[in-house]
């Protein structure tokens, strides 16, 4: 029997967060559809449509997959090209939020994001697609990685966000 082990590592170059006085600038961020996130400020991030720009594409290559016989080499081959476009979209959806999440952390201290029920919200079948397809989740996940590798304050608000982030800003 092999015993377990465990290890505890500290980060130093993870520094502290900035203390809530100190704080200059802070913005309050709101996701949507139309755009992918409109900050208290007015400025604005367009939706990129990763998924919705490869469909034709995936579609032919599904389509392709559906007349090769199950189990043969070129069903693999078919089947290992629709995963990389898969992959493609993924990745450049991934791109898109570390990028996105940089800039804000770059630019301010502070940053207020809405607190959504992103399930609740997929449950309407007209808009899942497209909610899927923006990926708020992952990026406010990715926002928060970011945020805390450069000791800036992220925190959550609750719906409606866009209307009183700012006053929400003030409090903290």
């Amino acid at each position: 029997m092999v015993p377990d082990v465990s290890f505890s590592l500290e980060d130093k170059s993870v520094p502290n967060l900035i203390p809530t006085e100190n704080l200059k600038t802070a913005v309050g961020i709101d996701v949507g559809l139309k755009e992918f996130l409109t900050t208290n400020t007015g400025e604005t991030v367009s939706v990129p449509n990763f998924y919705r720009k490869s469909q034709s594409n995936l579609a032919r290559k599904q389509r392709k997959v559906s007349r090769k016989e199950v189990g043969s080499n070129n069903w693999r081959v078919a089947q290992n090209r629709i995963a990389r476009l898969h992959q493609h979209i993924a990745r450049q959806r991934e791109d898109f939020h570390y990028k996105t999440a940089h800039k804000l952390v770059k630019e301010y201290e502070l940053i207020a994001v809405e607190n959504l029920n992103i399930k609740g919200l997929a449950r309407n079948s007209k808009l899942s697609k497209s909610i899927y397809d923006v990926a708020w989740g992952a990026f406010i996940e990715k926002l928060n990685a970011v945020a805390v590798k450069r000791g800036i304050h992220v925190s959550r608000g609750e719906w409606p966000f866009a209307r009183t982030s700012s006053q929400y800003i003030t409090k903290l």
